[in-house]
């Protein structure tokens, strides 16, 4: 029994860590811009079709496919704010806020149809050929050991980029203060559309890792939001230990639910805890005081 656990804690923990590489580009995109995208997970979705497709047709290696669609998907992304989503700034409020909710639905809807009649609506992924690694009854593959190579490595790599660099600490500023950022010579408007585009390059890349061990469809994409978004609440906006520590704990659940109980609660797993954590810690269970 205790074999069973650690291996359900592995593959728990492989999840999650996919799940905080979503929430990841999401939080970053509403604590700076204020937008909730709900096309994010659909993203995903669409990325790891688009790997899955070339790594079958030709062959190419999946951290080659990585590099390709980053670039792809932060201009996607800069172009929808650009053009979506920036003239929505100017309503109120209330306003803005509705719009935003309304474009990206639209936008979620839209692009898993157009994916759907591309590629098909039945689910794929990359078969990587696998060696198993056995340790007292653990099996692990070298693609888990990929996935979780990704992880930390897109982790370490977002902790360095919003701590040590330029841009990161303009995303700071802007988070902070937008009208002290723009006396200070930060352009907001530019801030805001790089923030939506390395958001949505971050999501390719998890798309990537996704589908090398789970097969994806055109239609996933929003329960892969909405898992994001209980991740964000669980762990505090902005907070990015706390989402890698709330992404773990959503996979760990879903995969002890599937086990112990029954597959079908798995999914329907983030939406329970969703409302218990907006009823019982509306700032987040993990989130961190700040002045």
């Amino acid at each position: 029994m205790t074999t069973i656990l650690i291996q359900l804690l592995i593959g728990g923990v492989l999840l999650g860590g996919l799940y905080a590489l979503i929430a990841f580009g999401l939080s970053l995109i509403y604590g700076v811009a204020r937008i909730l995208n709900f096309a994010h997970g659909t993203l995903l979705a669409i990325a790891g079709i688009a790997a899955s497709f070339m790594f079958a047709k030709w062959g190419v290696n999946p951290v080659l496919i990585a590099f390709v669609l980053l670039p792809i998907f932060f201009a996607f992304g800069w172009l929808l704010y650009v053009y979506l989503l920036e003239p929505l700034a100017g309503r109120n409020p209330m306003q803005a806020t509705i719009g935003t909710v309304l474009v990206t639905v639209g936008l979620l809807l839209v692009i898993s149809d157009i994916a759907a009649l591309l590629a098909g609506p039945t689910s794929v992924n990359i078969r990587l050929p696998v060696d198993v690694f056995i340790l007292q009854g653990i099996i692990i593959s070298t693609t888990e050991l990929y996935i979780l190579l990704g992880i930390v490595a897109l982790t370490l790599a977002l902790h360095i980029i919003l701590r040590r660099t330029w841009f990161g600490r303009a995303v700071r500023s802007v988070t902070q203060d937008s009208v002290g950022a723009r006396i200070c010579g930060v352009r907001a408007g530019a801030i805001h559309a790089a923030t939506v585009a390395f958001g949505s390059a971050i999501v390719a890349i998890a798309g990537v890792l996704y589908v090398l061990n789970y097969p994806i469809n055109p239609y996933e994409g929003f329960s892969l939001t909405v898992k994001a978004f209980t991740i964000i609440i669980l762990g505090g906006i902005g907070n990015l230990p706390g989402a890698l520590l709330a992404g773990m704990f959503l996979g760990v659940a879903e995969a002890l639910t599937g086990f112990f109980w029954t597959s079908d609660w798995a999914p329907g797993l983030s939406i329970i805890l969703l409302l218990v954590i907006l009823i019982v810690f509306p700032q987040g269970f993990l989130s961190r005081s700040r002045t």
